[in-house]
């Protein structure tokens, strides 16, 4: 069974009401503290006021004895009326007063420390919370003793608990309502991303030409979307050109083959063949499985290519590469070669893999130049690159076919019903695989001149 796994939107969602309840929960607390301590302060004061009280009652009885004057101005005063405040008065001679009958209580305010003018909260387990401040007496000067006031502070944690009810049901209110708003507008910045989805489900079922066609704002959906629409147009082009590559690549295969099977079956029905007819029939079978190898061959090494796998790359001279074409070239036909290298010229290449794209070249000028006809390979540095050309002055390229030259198997318009190989096309991605392009310049009459630029080594 496939656990329960929450949608991206509602798991946002969540995200946002969690990240929301923090920040109301964390306002409210620093409220809750704000507030605690203003009514601490206002406790203070009604400390100081009970304290302000004592003194006055204490003044009115001036003259006699220090201890009499304490008890009739603290017992003025009982504990749970008017100000609720409780006196405990400790004299210099020993003698405590207090107006309150609870021992508990005397205990809680006699172990409080704190310093004079400082009021502390402590804790009694009968009354709560208390606020006591200590005050020292003073008579003639000297100390006398001291005074302690405690305050309950029910009153505040009332006032502070009656709001944490209405504050929590504030925030559920508002956690609710923001989860609402949330839901809704992260739906709508994910619609491109549903979209995506549908429309990967659609490339699953074999269609290409869908689109997402996000027209919204630039952000990271947006480039996520566009990114999407142009990875899909790399497919599409990419699948329809494999497509034609493998219906090319199965006529130009099956060809030589039904060639072959076609003269075996010929020979086959002969009962004595003659030795010409024995002949004639090797000589053609060799020829069209010569000519299978080399097309196979040119399809493992495009495919190698393609799925980025260059050879090794080794520090060259190109002049002397070319130099080496040439010495091969001249085997090919009669024809009248020349070489114009203009000095050293140091690439990184894989010196197999560029020789082979070079004598592509020349066997397509051979091709297309009679014998006696001029056939130019050139080296030449420009700008940071190093350019190997190979020129013919055949009959040229038609203006319609020069875009198309490098495709495989290109029939173009001028030939007879023949169709191209895979020769130029190996041209172009060697050029590619060794950072550099491939150009054609051709008029029809003139010639074709075909230029490999591959970037000087940095050394």
């Amino acid at each position: 069974m496939r656990p329960l796994t929450l949608s991206l939107r509602l798991r946002l969602t969540l995200l946002c009401c969690a990240v929301s309840l923090l920040m109301l929960i964390g306002l409210e607390l620093v409220t809750l503290v704000v507030l605690s301590a203003q009514l601490d302060q206002s406790i203070d004061r009604e400390l100081a006021l009970a304290a302000a009280q004592y003194r006055q009652r204490l003044a009115a009885t001036a003259g006699q004895d220090l201890g009499q004057r304490t008890a009739a101005a603290v017992r003025s005063d009982p504990a749970g009326s008017g100000t609720a405040a409780v006196y405990f008065v400790r004299l210099a001679d020993g003698q405590v007063v207090t107006n309150t009958s609870d021992d508990g209580l005397r205990r809680t305010i006699r172990g409080v420390v704190a310093r004079p003018g400082r009021p502390v909260t402590v804790r009694d387990r009968v009354h709560g919370d208390l606020r006591v401040a200590v005050i020292p007496i003073e008579q003639a000067g000297s100390p006398a003793g001291e005074l302690r006031v405690a305050l309950s502070l029910a009153g505040v944690e009332a006032t502070v608990g009656g709001l944490v009810t209405p504050l929590l049901a504030v925030d559920v209110a508002l956690v609710a309502l923001g989860a609402a708003l949330a839901y809704l507008v992260i739906g709508g910045g994910l619609s491109p991303v549903r979209e995506i989805t549908e429309t990967a489900a659609g490339i699953s079922g074999g269609d290409l030409s869908r689109r997402i066609g996000y027209r919204g704002p630039s952000d990271e959906v947006g480039r996520l979307a566009e990114t999407f629409d142009e990875m899909l147009g790399r497919l599409e082009t990419g699948f329809q050109q494999r497509q034609a590559f493998y219906s090319l690549a199965s006529h130009e295969l099956r060809t030589p083959l039904t060639i072959v099977r076609g003269h075996l079956d010929v020979l086959r029905r002969v009962e004595r063949p003659s030795r010409e007819e024995l002949r004639e029939t090797l000589d053609v079978v060799l020829d069209e499985l010569g000519r299978l190898t080399a097309e196979v061959d040119d399809m493992l090494l495009l495919g190698r290519m393609l799925l980025g796998q260059p050879g090794r790359l080794d520090e060259v001279d190109a002049g002397s590469l070319l130099t080496e074409v040439l010495r091969r070239a001249r085997g090919l036909a009669a024809r009248d070669w020349r070489l114009e290298v203009s000095g050293p010229a140091s690439i990184r290449a894989d010196p197999e893999q560029l020789t082979r794209a070079l004598l592509n070249l020349v066997t397509n000028a051979v091709r297309h130049t009679a014998e006696g006809d001029r056939v130019r390979l050139a080296c030449g540095v420009s700008g940071g690159w190093a350019r190997l050309e190979v020129a013919d002055a055949g009959a040229g390229i038609a203006a319609a076919d020069l875009a198309h030259v490098f495709d495989p198997w290109y029939r173009a318009a001028s030939r007879d019903g023949s169709v191209g190989g895979l020769g130029l096309t190996i041209v172009r991605e060697v050029a590619h695989a060794h950072g550099g392009e491939v150009e054609v310049e051709s008029h029809e009459g003139v010639g074709a001149t075909f230029t490999i630029r591959v970037p000087l080594s940095a050394g």
